[in-house]
């Protein structure tokens, strides 16, 4: 009886030991940059330099951030509250210096992912590197079309191509025999978009008279836009860097010119329209999934009270009004609804998550757009747009929300 209790007594031990060691196979291990306590991101863009307005979405992630520390930290999916740890890295746009600053972040800051790495090119930079040490990249501002590390990226903003199949259809209807010039970014952004364009406005009247090509670093773009002017065009479309689509929207107004313009959201933002003249603006119609934000008082609207509560308390380097640090500010929160979702510590479960959001809802948005991807069929998270026209001291939405859900095409 006695060796029967023993043996019973050893079974009981064994069951207890191999549910204990299944319970651990079971918990995922942590990645790098998690703790009970904290998570660290990393963050690079242009803080400095000529394009320094890019650096508003470091700034807006900044303030997003420090809110949510402010109000304890994220409560995470796997029931631990923890506080974000920002990493934030000046590359002045230049994707060598975007690949140096991640190298950095992951090997010696040891980041758990990275967000909102600014510009196409810089994105493109650090593909086979993320991919390499298996580093999630999320929420990139940049209207990339196809990601060149899929598995361990995903974007925010609209693809180029959904703002090029926005302003297409805005012509159709309103101007549907425009004749149209280009002056546009000498990189994959420019040549998607104009490809995108070049098919939106197939079968139409609609036609293209000049192209004239751009780099972010050319002093003047003078020489561009008068040949466009002589080309008899009577609507422009801008996809040119902040200074160089200022510049167009300037020369635009004082040369006489005066067509129709469409600027894209790279170079619309308020602070662009201050440096080139207010009145110079007024008329251009630009694209965004963004409320208009016109005025720095409570607007009792409570996503949009909280914005302005942050940036506030963040004292960030940006008008109240700058869409592009308003877009750092709803990556930022994006960022945070992921970690509020993620059930395991790790990277892989951060890439399934932001891989598969389903309506998922953010403070800045306009009325009726929303987030979703789909693993292995639709990796852009915004596909509908709302055009806005400038009226010389404020954006003013024109029409509906233009809805482009899973037809974003390269």
């Amino acid at each position: 009886m006695r060796l029967v209790t023993v043996l019973r007594g050893c079974a009981i031990q064994l069951a207890a030991a191999a549910l204990l060691a299944a319970s651990h196979a079971s918990a995922a291990e942590p990645s790098p940059g998690i703790t009970d306590d904290t998570i660290k991101i990393g963050v690079t863009g242009p803080l400095t330099g000529p394009v320094a307005v890019v650096g508003g979405v470091a700034e807006g992630i900044r303030a997003r951030v420090e809110q949510a520390n402010g109000e304890g930290g994220v409560k995470m999916g796997d029931g631990k509250t923890r506080k974000i740890e920002l990493v934030i890295e000046d590359d002045g746009l230049d994707p060598q210096r975007t690949l140096a600053n991640v190298r950095k972040m992951v090997e010696k800051d040891k980041v758990f992912a990275l967000v909102g790495t600014a510009a196409t090119p810089n994105n493109l930079a650090i593909g086979r590197y993320i991919s390499q040490k298996k580093v999630p990249n999320v929420f990139m501002y940049s209207g990339v079309v196809a990601l060149n590390a899929p598995e361990w990226e995903v974007g925010f903003v609209p693809s180029f191509s959904t703002e090029a199949d926005a302003f297409a259809e805005y012509l159709k209807i309103n101007r549907p025999d425009a004749r149209v010039a280009f002056l546009y970014l000498n990189t994959e952004t420019g040549q998607t978009f104009m490809t995108a364009f070049d098919g939106a406005i197939e079968g139409t009247a609609i036609r293209v008279l000049e192209r004239q090509p751009v780099t972010s670093q050319d002093p003047t773009v003078e020489t561009q836009l008068n040949t466009l002017k002589a080309s008899g065009a009577d609507t422009l479309v801008i996809i040119a860097a902040p200074r160089q689509g200022g510049e167009a929207i300037r020369f635009q107004s004082e040369s006489g010119w005066k067509p129709l313009t469409l600027v894209t959201n790279l170079s619309s933002a308020y602070p662009v329209l201050q440096s080139v003249g207010l009145e110079n603006a007024k008329g251009i119609i630009t694209s965004d999934f963004l409320k208009p934000i016109v005025s720095d008082q409570k607007s009792g609207d409570e996503g949009v009270d909280r914005y302005l509560d942050a940036i506030k308390s963040a004292n960030v380097n940006f008008v109240f009004a700058n869409t592009i640090g308003q877009t750092g500010y709803a990556i930022g929160d994006a960022l945070i609804q992921s970690l509020e979702k993620l059930k395991q510590p790790t990277r892989e479960e951060l890439m399934k998550v932001v891989h598969n959001m389903d309506g998922w809802k953010n403070p800045l948005f306009f009325d009726g757009i929303s987030m979703n991807t789909k693993e292995g069929s639709d990796i852009y998270p915004v596909e509908a747009l709302q055009l806005y026209q400038f009226d010389g001291q404020k954006y003013i939405p024109i029409g509906g929300v233009l809805e482009f859900e899973g037809t974003t095409h390269e």
